[in-house]
């Protein structure tokens, strides 16, 4: 069930905010609170595992993870892939077809690489049509497949508003249910790309973005928490720890409102 409502939520019609966690616990707060989505976060399950960002971690520690996740929620879970955890065409669209299986409703799967350079939108398009193909012929029709497009993060992309919109042409075409460009936050190039593009645009939170209104008008679909949630509290437990480590003021660890966790 949860592949055809995660799949409808992607339209060029609608918006959502989907919820990124980074394992069980998080999975829960974000469902009690009432997203209808959520994905995993590649840089907070990295660093819940001490490894910086960049597939540092095993597939298996995602899937894992993903199946941890599942156990306790009922809304649809994506998965970061990050750039498939692997250099063979045939061992990505495996992990994908892995995450499939256990009840995961989409992926996201990114177009860069090590170096920070771009994969050719050939040969990325060329992943994306072999994933496509094969949850197809699996029987994952509503499978959302999210391609990531790193245009606004590398530093060897040059005009990344037109190198963007070309992607997005070449991507659909592959099969992607969904553009994700992480960096982008200019209203007036939201605007464009989301005018030019035949698919949902995905964009992702930033410091710089403080009214999600203005970015649904401008034409975004799927806003993505990203790692800013994990960030946040990982930021409020350090200066928490060094406050009471100098004050002794251990008591205040309990000024809050009581948790309203349930467990199974």
């Amino acid at each position: 069930m949860n592949y055809s409502t995660f799949k409808a939520l992607h339209s060029k019609k609608s918006f959502f905010v989907l919820a990124n966690c980074w394992d069980v616990l998080s999975a829960r707060i974000y469902e009690k609170a009432g997203y209808k989505a959520l994905g995993t976060s590649s840089s907070a399950l990295s660093a819940t595992n001490n490894v910086k960002d960049g597939e540092n971690i095993t597939f298996y520690t995602v899937l894992h993870n993903a199946q941890n996740i599942l156990k306790v929620v009922k809304i649809p879970l994506s998965v970061d892939m990050e750039k498939g955890y692997s250099s063979r065409v045939t061992d990505i669209v495996d992990n994908v077809i892995k995450l499939a299986d256990i009840g995961c409703s989409g992926i996201n799967i990114e177009d860069s690489q090590i170096s920070g350079s771009l994969q050719s939108p050939t040969n990325f398009s060329r992943i994306i049509s072999l994933i496509k193909s094969t949850l197809l012929a699996k029987g994952f029709p509503h499978f959302v497949l999210n391609a990531r497009t790193d245009t606004y993060l590398s530093p060897y992309c040059h005009d990344k508003l037109t190198e963007t919109m070309a992607r997005a042409s070449v991507y659909k075409s592959a099969g992607a249910d969904c553009l994700f460009v992480p960096g982008l936050s200019n209203l007036n190039e939201i605007r464009e790309i989301s005018d030019e593009i035949a698919l949902p645009l995905n964009i992702l939170n930033l410091p710089n973005i403080s009214n999600i209104d203005d970015l649904q008008l401008a034409g975004v679909n799927r806003f993505s928490l990203g790692n800013s949630v994990f960030d946040e509290m990982l930021a409020y437990l350090e200066k928490s720890i060094n406050r009471t480590i100098h004050n002794k003021n251990y008591a205040s660890h309990y000024s809050h409102d009581p948790l309203n966790l349930l467990f199974n």
